[in-house]
């Protein structure tokens, strides 16, 4: 049985809990008290992931931490039709490109949510601020030019890994005061992630019904 080390507010362990779902794939959650609790920085967890971060995945005697890397790992041991991580070099590649996006330019917007979260001062705000309007200029960009070309997901016409990491982001980005109306391609993308089945929700996530009827 899979274990996964998450909190239920951290979008990086909604990545995983998101694919899983979405693969059918069972586990059993080990809750972890970030706040108040911080109970990853606890001599236990350290012992588990010794970078004190969330999520952790456990697959028998297998243990990964980093979000980006388990998805990988999870598509790749269980999804049978290899189109959540593709094989192919070119899309492969480009998986592995924007995996890279998400866990890193669009860090920013998920380290600034959390401490707004948890009411903790933002150093240099403003410049966070303009590196997440920076990294979701980037996406809706780049999600805008595949509606013009008839490409539907991040890469290609099958949703990836890709996909499901960039995801969080876009969809808690209102938790940090961005608002997802004026990145009209995103919001699109996004609406069109949330009727993928298997999708979840988690705190901050509307599920597609209740956005539908916001927006109406």
């Amino acid at each position: 049985m899979i274990r996964l080390y998450d909190y239920i507010l951290s979008a990086e362990g909604y990545k995983a809990r998101l694919l899983m779902s979405m693969l059918g794939v069972s586990y059993q959650p080990v809750k972890v008290d970030v706040h108040p609790g911080r109970m990853h920085r606890e001599p236990e967890f350290l012992a588990i992931n010794p970078l004190g971060t969330l999520p952790v995945l456990e697959d028998g005697d297998f243990r990964l931490h980093d979000a980006q890397a388990i998805l990988c790992f999870l598509a790749a041991r269980y999804d049978v039709s290899r189109r959540w991580l593709p094989v192919e070099p070119e899309a492969f590649s480009r998986v592995m490109m924007w995996l890279g996006f998400a866990g890193r330019e669009m860090a920013p917007l998920l380290r600034l949510r959390m401490a707004d979260i948890q009411a903790a001062p933002v150093s240099g705000r403003s410049v966070v601020e303009a590196e997440c309007r920076r990294a979701l200029g980037v996406l809706e960009d780049h999600v805008y030019e595949g509606e013009l070309c008839g490409r539907r997901w991040l890469v290609g016409e099958h949703p990836t890994v890709a996909d499901v990491a960039a995801f969080p982001g876009v969809a808690l980005m209102a938790d940090c005061g961005l608002a997802l109306e004026d990145y009209p391609a995103l919001w699109r993308w996004a609406h069109a992630f949330k009727r993928l089945p298997g999708f979840i929700v988690m705190p901050g996530v509307l599920p597609p019904r209740l956005a539908d009827a916001l927006a109406a």
